[in-house]
């Protein structure tokens, strides 16, 4: 297992509530967006769950993680067909990936 640090890149989970009917439009949509790495349809209070990852190049233009999610998660709330949405930004990761 490698411990990454979240240096110049952050990970952002998003839960997104859709309009009936409306959760493969809406997935397709964020698809289009470069931070999106996946999306996923899933059942229970929320329709979507997508997984950002947020890259600074440079001196970081945000002060707080925070402030990423935000920036990030506008674009998703401005979506025609978005209800709500619900975003988690963990703090550190640890991936388990095969050698």
């Amino acid at each position: 297992m490698s411990a990454r640090e979240m240096k110049g890149r952050y990970t952002i989970f998003v839960f997104v509530d859709t309009l009936p009917g409306r959760d493969k439009e809406v997935l397709e949509k964020l698809l289009e967006y470069d931070e999106v790495l996946e999306v996923h349809i899933i059942s229970g209070q929320y329709d979507l769950f997508a997984v950002l990852e947020v890259k600074l190049y440079g001196q970081a233009i945000f002060s707080s993680v925070q402030e990423i999610a935000q920036k990030s998660i506008e674009k998703i709330r401005k979506l025609r067909d978005v209800r709500d949405t619900n975003t988690i930004v963990p703090f550190f990761s640890v991936t388990k990936r095969a050698e």
